[in-house]
């Protein structure tokens, strides 16, 4: 929440200096907003969960990480969803649901974790691959994310040339 009000901060002050004509505050201002903006998209905005019925597409910052469900050797909840493949790696999953908080216990009860409606969607789509027979050699595939990376160097040259100026 206050990541985003710093981004909209930004942006309207930007866009009363160039309202304002003074578009030496612009360009000297573009650069850092820009990398401010970006950080915020690819911390905040562009990590992703996507569950398809042949693979789960997990995208974290800066990295893409395409993992068949031959591959996946169990999916926990901790913080946020975590997968353990066959590699035997761990992948914490940056886009997916939070742990919600438990809700307090009546004297004699004990606390009860609540679930995440996204972990089920997971684990459902699992069941179902399992169920269907998957192909146990698929390899997890693990790459740059090209238009975040894209993004940011779009936003450093800005910065560059804001310091420049």
């Amino acid at each position: 929440m206050s990541s985003g009000l710093v981004v909209v901060l930004g942006l309207a002050l930007l866009v009363d200096a160039a309202v304002r004509g003074s578009w030496d505050v612009v360009l000297q201002a573009l650069g850092p907003i820009a990398v401010v903006v970006w950080g915020v998209w690819v911390l905040m905005v562009r990590p992703t969960v996507v569950v398809t019925p042949d693979q789960l597409t997990v995208t974290n910052p800066l990295r893409v990480v395409e993992l068949p469900w031959g591959s996946v050797a169990d999916v926990r909840m901790r913080y946020q969803i975590v997968i353990e493949t066959t590699e035997p790696r761990r992948l914490t999953c940056w886009g997916g649901p939070t742990l919600p908080r438990p809700k307090p216990a009546r004297r004699g009860e004990r606390p009860v974790m609540p679930t995440s409606g996204e972990l089920t969607v997971v684990l459902d789509a699992w069941a179902v691959a399992r169920d269907r027979g998957v192909d146990n050699a698929a390899a997890v595939v693990r790459r740059w994310d090209r238009p975040a990376l894209v993004a940011g160097a779009v936003a450093l040259a800005l910065l560059v040339v804001s310091l420049l100026v």
